[in-house]
């Protein structure tokens, strides 16, 4: 299944030895075009990088937060919504027409 207007993409942060969904994918036999789409706030991005090569997307957290009402009073953007309106911009980006979002577990 090599399409090349679809992606997966597997959201997460901070999780880089705990991607399950990618495991499951893989085991399934997924062949299609998968990115891994963090943060730029993301303290493990270099270890996502080491283990998935071409594989890892960074987006702007606090660029990304500013294009939305967050509906959050904190302040710490410990939510899943940045990288959720994130995947629209980067499809874009990389040239794709159709995603799936996924979590990591």
């Amino acid at each position: 299944m090599k399409n090349k207007d679809f992606v997966a993409f597997i959201l997460t942060h901070g999780r880089p030895d705990r991607l399950h969904t990618l495991r499951s994918l893989n085991r399934q036999g997924y062949t299609g075009r998968i990115v891994i789409l963090i943060d730029n706030e993301d303290k493990s991005r270099a270890e996502y990088e080491r283990r998935f090569p071409g594989m890892v997307h960074v987006f702007d957290k606090k660029g990304i937060s500013e294009t939305f009402d967050e509906g959050d009073n904190f302040g710490d953007r410990r939510a899943i919504i940045y990288a959720r309106n994130a995947c629209f911009e980067v499809a874009k980006k990389i040239g794709v027409k159709w995603f799936i979002e996924l979590d990591d577990d």
